[in-house]
């Protein structure tokens, strides 16, 4: 009887343990090897796009310190920055040359991440790019303006790089 009665309580425990379902080990979060900084730029723009604007500017900073520039605008596409410059009234001709190569040294030793450098004082080509610019400030991103980028890129000679 004892026998029977011990049989009995083994099984019970038995089909309570075995009916039972299985526990998974809870898995603790990992924290983040970096933390992020939320972004105060407005969510359709993207970050490249804030730092591509952001590296414009200081482009645009560096041209117009060079003699003889008035006004620079600069568009941003990948690693290649394009200048178009609005020089001063009394820039002689014979003098644009030099003022393009001279913004284009200048604006390739302050900011050593753009491997080419793009320069213009073609009205046409200033007033392209401005209305690229304009476009990218107004949210539109730079692919969208490729192939008048890629025209442009054709247009300007000498190429500085």
């Amino acid at each position: 009887m004892f026998a029977g009665l011990m049989v009995l309580v083994l099984l019970l425990l038995s089909g309570l343990v075995g009916c039972t379902a299985a526990r998974k080990p809870e898995r603790k979060p990992t924290s983040p090897k970096t933390t992020q900084t939320p972004s105060t730029a407005p969510k359709s723009t993207a970050p490249s796009a804030t730092a591509d604007r952001a590296l414009a500017d200081r482009v645009a900073r560096e041209a117009v310190r060079v003699s003889g520039v008035k006004e620079a605008t600069v568009v941003i596409s990948g690693r290649t920055a394009y200048i178009g410059l609005t020089l001063n009234p009394n820039v002689e001709k014979t003098r644009t040359t030099t003022i393009k190569k001279d913004v284009a040294n200048r604006v390739k030793s302050a900011e050593p991440s753009l491997t080419k450098v793009n320069v213009t004082s073609d009205p046409d080509l200033v007033a392209r790019l401005k209305r690229i610019a304009d476009g990218i400030k107004k949210g539109k991103p730079v692919s969208s303006f490729a192939s008048e980028l890629a025209e442009i890129d054709r247009r300007i000679t000498p190429k500085m790089r």
